[in-house]
């Protein structure tokens, strides 16, 4: 009867324990916890009243289990990162914490760790904390369209520029390859520091998750396209650039961008060109020249004309010691030139049709300049500069 009375009295205090045993809340229960990959990190629970209870205390990742006191399941071991340390704390080590080890931290280690307590048969405790583990962005590749919007154009490496020709439709395609958690990605236009985000074409983006490797090793990682079409490539955006900018929150920002160099459709202008200018001067004196202004905005040629249309000489140029050229630019816009022919030194064989032409990609534009010798009483000579 003794015998029985000590057994049950022993039981009960067995049980008692038992029922009491529960998990120590930590600060990081429910919290995040953000590991750059490579990095080393570590999960801590301690469980309180643990007397016969060691084996039912154990870490979990996304549902599998991990460690068994600090033996560590072969799915895990294998990458020979994972450890456990068990350490008994409090009065004749009735409580007990167990540590947890990962190092090197790799995508494979992002997800929910669980600290669990099997208290009994039916009943468990635990405490919970989120690992993300943070990967950069691998690569940034901006692909621009100017054709039939297939976006099979050639990526534009960084700092390079796209010729197009104004009114062009341009269509923008940007790949992100890798970067975890999810990055961040946009498509810029920036006008000399001002920024403007480009509106994604939501039928044509990609956000793709692909889980790699089989569990509980898998991980997530990300591919991410996003398009906009139709950018009008207006004369106003010239020397703008089109950027690609990809980051994951609190690491480094990639970026893949292109300048737009865009060529106007509109033929060159001539304006404020000499004309109705006489000059008196003898024969083989004076100094005379005829000016134009040329406005272009793109690429022209400037070329002259003479001797009954059979001598024709360049925007900068000398002919025989007679004749000479120049042509400068007004350094503010880049699109206004003015030109002059001059007469070194008036001779009769100057008597002829002078002829400015300025020619772009889009059209040209001429202006007809006569010189006339006319004789009179004195002998003298009168020159006149006719613009026509």
């Amino acid at each position: 009867m003794m015998d029985c009375l000590l057994a049950f009295i022993v039981l009960s205090y067995v049980t008692c324990i038992a029922n009491s045993a529960t998990l120590e809340s930590l600060p990081h229960n429910g919290t995040q916890l953000l590991v750059k990959v490579g990095n080393n990190f570590t999960r801590e629970c301690t469980g309180i009243n643990m007397k016969f209870l060691l084996d039912d205390l154990y870490w979990t990742k996304d549902g599998g289990k991990i460690n068994n006191k600090l033996t560590i399941e072969s799915r895990f071991a294998a990458t020979n990162r994972y450890s456990a340390k068990l350490v008994l704390v409090g009065l004749s080590g009735s409580s007990a914490k167990l540590t947890l080890f990962v190092t090197g931290a790799t995508l494979y280690d992002d997800g929910i760790y669980k600290c669990v307590l099997l208290v009994s048969s039916d009943t468990t405790q635990y405490i919970q904390s989120t690992v993300v583990i943070q990967e950069a962005v691998k690569s940034v590749k901006l692909y621009v369209d100017t054709g039939s919007n297939s976006l099979n154009g050639t990526l534009q490496p960084v700092g390079s520029s796209l010729k197009v020709t104004a009114s062009t439709k341009l269509s923008v395609k940007c790949e992100v390859d890798g970067g975890h958690p999810k990055p961040s990605v946009r498509l810029i236009l920036d006008d000399n520091g001002v920024k403007k985000e480009l509106e994604k074409d939501k039928a044509r983006t990609i956000d793709n998750t692909t889980s790699v490797g089989a569990y509980p090793l898998a991980y997530q990682t990300f591919y991410t396209v996003i398009h906009h079409e139709n950018l009008a490539a207006t004369e106003e955006r010239n020397g703008n650039y089109i950027s690609c900018l990809a980051y994951v929150e609190g690491l480094a920002e990639y970026e893949d961008k292109t300048q737009l160099d865009i060529e106007a459709t509109d033929a060159p202008q001539l304006k404020n060109c000499s004309n109705d200018r006489n000059a008196y001067a003898s024969e083989n004196d004076g100094y005379h020249q005829f000016q134009c202004y040329v406005m272009s905005k793109s690429a022209v040629t400037i070329t002259w004309t003479f001797n009954n249309k059979s001598t024709t000489i360049g925007a900068n140029e000398e002919y025989k010691k007679h004749y000479k050229t120049t042509t400068d630019t007004n350094q503010d816009t880049e699109k206004y030139y003015r030109t002059q022919f001059s007469f070194l030194q008036l001779e009769k064989e100057d008597n002829d049709v002078y002829k400015l032409t300025a020619t772009n990609s889009h059209g040209s534009k001429s202006h007809n300049f006569h010189l006339i010798l006319l004789g009179d009483a004195s002998g003298s000579s009168s020159w006149s500069l006719l613009g026509v």
